[in-house]
């Protein structure tokens, strides 16, 4: 993938760096009889999960000693002299995709200052598609082969509503929604982020999601590649997200929509229903 950037920013060459590095180790593993099991809270993982947590932790270490770092795999990591900045790493988000090896699946690194998410980056090793994003620079997307492209979230149409929805574990909560609406189509991705770009993209136009396992790394690098699509993402109750690598459960659900009208209305939706 040709690197030549879309803006600048300080971590942006050492993310994608280590997110390309990472993505080799995946497809690597991908591409093999990997090992899989279960972890606490019945959740799965893999070998490849761990390898490349591993593998972005300690880059961030080595080349920012003073940032902390929560990830999925190995945890919270606090410096003798933390310097506000904290990382938030998912691996392998939509682990059950990767074991059914259907590609929907994706590296996420967020950056939060002071508690704010101010960077993201989601790459999807299988096509090689990047997403990258800065506070007050815009979203931005790469294939392989394709030049830099601004993702801006595109107005719905009202009359005929697309709904983001899981592969391996749909919202029964998001079906009941968009039957409200009288939606009658769906696309499937697989994790939260895959989801969001596909609401950026023009595919969709709204993602709700009902779990309280939601973790914050999850959502770190998502939020702030869809808010700078111009989209909206906030708890089901309608609060933003919070990123304390302290207190990282989000427990109250996830509701994404690329129209503020839009947003208001799901609000009350899920509020009058569920």
């Amino acid at each position: 993938m040709n690197k030549k950037y879309p803006f600048q920013h300080e971590y942006l060459d050492f993310a994608l760096t280590t997110a390309l590095a990472a993505s080799d180790i995946i497809l690597d593993i991908y591409n093999s009889d990997f090992k899989k099991e279960l972890k606490d809270g019945n959740e799965p993982v893999t070998e490849a999960d761990r390898a490349a947590d591993m593998f972005i932790t300690a880059a961030i270490k080595r080349e920012f000693p003073n940032d902390s770092i929560l990830s999925e795999e190995c945890g919270s990591y606090v410096p003798d002299s933390p310097n506000g900045r904290a990382w938030f790493i998912d691996p392998i988000d939509g682990t059950a995709e990767f074991i059914k090896k259907n590609g929907q699946f994706a590296i996420q690194m967020g950056l939060a200052v002071d508690g704010e998410i101010s960077f993201g980056l989601v790459l999807k090793p299988v096509g090689s598609v990047v997403y990258v994003a800065a506070t007050g620079q815009g979203c931005w997307t790469k294939s392989s082969k394709a030049p830099w492209q601004k993702l801006v979230a595109h107005k719905p149409d009202k009359q005929d509503l697309v709904l983001a929805s899981s592969i391996s574990y749909p919202s029964e909560t998001g079906i009941a929604v968009h039957k409200i609406l009288n939606g009658t189509k769906l696309i499937k991705r697989g994790g939260v982020g895959l989801k969001l770009m596909a609401i950026a993209g023009g595919e969709a136009d709204y993602y709700i999601n009902d779990s309280n396992k939601t973790k914050a790394w999850d959502v770190a690098a998502p939020e702030i590649l869809f808010k700078e699509a111009g989209g909206l993402l906030t708890e089901m109750s309608g609060k933003p997200f919070r990123y304390d690598i302290n207190d990282y459960g989000h427990k109250n659900g996830l509701l994404a929509s690329n129209d503020t009208a839009l947003h208001s209305e799901l609000l009350k939706i899920l509020k009058s229903n569920f």
